[in-house]
């Protein structure tokens, strides 16, 4: 693995997604970071109520605007969903990471997240891609990850993404050699999802740990934005300091 710091960042989906009101001039702040002197990060993402505002600040720029919906807990009806995700679409979003009603699966009702990815592909028809978020960390065994991970995938979602970083335990090492053997399912297909690793991901160190897992099952082509994303925000600066110290 050999991506230098500028390919690196240009895997962040930067985030902020703290408050729900009253939160304008740290978005702009997010938004101004999202442009560094090694290039631009992959995506901001942030609280359905700033889509409109983050579009403003960057449109024209190569960053993708993307939002949260079914957040943090994955409990809303699909009517919930809906009207979250037709609002976000107006606003601008090119991306929506959703939440998948994961304790609902877990209760016994396997057809949950079929039904609400299937109608999420509905209402988008192609507007924005889709990032499902299997919240792992409270999937407590790897067989029930990797089962939760094929329903998703059979859905056609974008990205697969381990965690919201609202739960107590967000990306782990386990979880993403468990996503990453869906997607390497796949791979002959050439229909294969991407992933996104986030929820405590701060250092490059635990950054290349990753995307090492990534590398081993997919390659190394397969570390380009397009299919690998890292949801963080503190971590970018921890990028852009290391360059600066080399």
């Amino acid at each position: 693995m050999s991506l230098s710091t500028a390919q690196r960042i240009g895997l962040l989906d930067l985030t902020r997604l703290e408050a729900v009101a009253g939160d304008e001039a740290a978005i702009e702040a997010l938004c101004a970071r999202a442009q560094t002197p090694l290039g631009a990060v992959a995506a901001v993402c942030v609280h359905p109520a700033y889509v409109a505002l983050a579009q403003g600040l960057l449109q024209g720029s190569s960053v993708a605007i993307a939002t949260v919906v079914n957040f943090p807990g994955g409990e809303q009806s699909i009517r919930e969903t809906q009207k979250e995700v037709e609002s976000v679409l107006a606003d601008g979003a090119e991306e929506i990471d959703v939440v998948v009603p994961y304790k609902a699966w877990l209760a016994g009702n396997h057809r949950a997240i079929s039904t609400l990815l299937e109608a999420m592909q509905r209402w988008i028809n192609g507007r924005a891609r889709i990032k499902a978020i299997l919240e792992t960390g409270a999937i407590p065994l790897s067989t029930q990850r990797i089962q939760l991970a094929q329903e998703a995938a059979a859905t056609g979602v974008t990205f697969l993404k381990t965690s919201t970083g609202k739960a107590a335990v967000g990306a782990t090492l386990e979880a993403v050699e468990d996503l990453m053997q869906v997607v390497h399912e796949y791979r002959e297909s050439g229909l294969a999802p991407g992933i996104k690793v986030a929820g405590g991901v701060r250092s490059s160190a635990q950054l290349n740990q990753y995307l090492r897992i990534i590398e081993t099952r997919m390659g190394s082509t397969f570390l380009a934005p397009d299919k690998v994303r890292i949801g963080a925000s503190a971590l970018l600066d921890n990028l852009l300091q290391e360059e600066d110290g080399k």
